[in-house]
């Protein structure tokens, strides 16, 4: 009876400690995910290679570069995490960018084509106009610049060839929002 006792409470030990190192691991990587953020958020904050006067990308911009920081107003770390934990859901598209705040030239370009490339049919186009009233900017972004151009053409091929609702634009232009601040919302 002793040595069952023994066993058993030996046996519970292990699952306690196995079960221990578990979430262990899981809380250290939470924690180097975490870190890993504030970093790249130092990093992004102080960077202003977008603006809202950079209109459109085109063969002037240097298609190796970024465009990276907030173009209207300081970023927010809290804002900036809730954007970038919400892109992960869209990691399996390869046309929308992992971060607001640092997409590619090449990947502007590329968006910026699907607006001048994409015709949308009449009911398309009422899907892309009621994305437009449901997103917190009314459209891809606060003003005319270089990512309401790109992302208007992202929407015109999420709404085109992937079928998007208004309601999946709408969020998706929401997480995108790469005007700073605490998420802009008008």
């Amino acid at each position: 009876m002793v040595a069952a006792a023994a066993g058993l409470f030996a046996l519970v030990l292990a699952a306690l400690l196995l079960a221990n190192v578990y979430v262990s691991r899981g809380y250290l990587a939470d924690l180097k995910q975490a870190s890993a953020l504030k970093h790249r958020f130092a990093r992004l904050s102080q960077r202003h290679t977008n603006r809202c006067g950079l209109a459109r990308v085109d063969a002037s911009v240097p298609l190796r570069g970024r465009l990276q920081g907030s173009c209207c107003s300081p970023m927010d770390l809290n804002h900036y995490a809730e954007q970038v934990v919400g892109l992960r859901a869209y990691a399996h598209v390869s046309e929308i960018p992992p971060d607001p705040y640092d997409v590619s030239v090449r990947l502007a370009s590329q968006l910026t084509a699907f607006d001048r490339s994409i015709s949308l049919s009449p009911t398309q186009q009422r899907i892309y106009k009621r994305a437009v009233d449901l997103s917190d900017e009314h459209g891809p972004c606060c003003c005319p610049c270089w990512r309401w151009q790109a992302f208007k053409g992202l929407g015109r091929e999420l709404i085109a060839r992937r079928n998007w609702s208004a309601r999946q634009l709408a969020s998706l232009w929401d997480l995108e929002d790469g005007c700073g601040g605490k998420g802009n919302r008008t």
